[in-house]
Formats: structure tokens, sequence, C-alpha cells
């Protein structure tokens, strides 16, 4: 049987398509990668602090402080914690992460005021203040809608 040209050229490229997965293997250790929550927060701020891919125990600090904090290992990632102290100005800072021979880090916003003073909880936000005024325009706008349709309407709404 004779192949044709498009035939012939889709083998190939399936033949090179499985020869490059087959050849291409997984990184023996793949890069940690850090991740701050929150990412700004004023005095008194708990930060969490998540390296993943660290399957030891790590350390972190923050540049041009003296904080400096343990991530113990958890799973495949190593998690902390760190408390903005007063210490620490307004302004962008580095938080740096090592884990092992590997090191990554982040940025983390430190702003004016204070944070809250429960021990790492948080109070409503502006978000939580605005999804609450949405919802509560939109059972508003709904009971209007309703009102409007008995109205004008001679089947009593249900």
């Amino acid at each position: 049987m004779r192949m044709t040209q498009p035939i012939r050229g889709m083998l190939a490229a399936l033949s090179l398509s499985a020869a490059l997965v087959l050849t291409s293997a997984a990184p023996a250790n793949a890069a940690i990668t850090v991740t701050l929550s929150p990412t700004a927060g004023a005095t008194g701020t708990r930060v969490d602090v998540l390296a993943a891919n660290c399957d030891l125990d790590a350390t972190g600090d923050v540049e041009n402080t003296d904080t400096s904090f343990k991530l113990p290992k958890n799973n495949n990632n190593a998690q902390g914690s760190f408390t903005v102290t007063e210490k620490m100005k307004p302004g962008v800072y580095t938080v740096t992460v090592t884990c092992g021979s590997d090191t990554s880090s982040t940025k983390f916003t430190v702003t004016s005021g204070t944070g809250a003073a429960t021990g790492g909880g948080s109070t409503a936000s502006e978000a939580a203040t605005a999804v609450l005024w949405t919802g509560a325009a939109a059972v508003l706008i709904a009971a209007a809608g309703l009102w409007l349709l008995r109205r004008r309407s001679n089947v009593p709404a249900v």
C-alpha cells in the first residue's frame, strides 16, 4: 500500500512528538516558589509564608531588618510566618526563603498605620463592605422588579 505525502508528514510529526515526550525528563528538583499572604500590611500584621516545592525545613528573612523566621516542612512544602514589626518602616521589602541549597524571594509592602490587634486575625475590609453593599443592592433591585411585575400584571405574584 502506498502512503500519500500528507499521511507521511503526519506520521513523521507524530513520531517526533512521541520522541520528544519520551526523552524529556521532568526536573529532579523543581525550584521553590515563595508565596505571601497577605502581600501588604501595617505594623502588627501576621504574614503567612509558603515555600512550594520545598521538602525540607527552611528559613526565611526580611531584607534590611532583623526579622527572620523558620518554615517547617509540611508535605512537599514549607510553611511559616512573621509579624510586621514597628522597626519596619513603610516601603517594599524582599522576603527571602532558603530551602537546602535553593533560594527564592518575593516582595512584601509595609503600609502605614497598624494592623489588627487580634493576634493575626483581621477585621472587615473595604472589599467585604463593597460585597455587602452589592448584595444589598441586588436584593433591592429584585424586590423592586417583583413589585413592578405585580403592579403591572393581573397575575398575582407568588
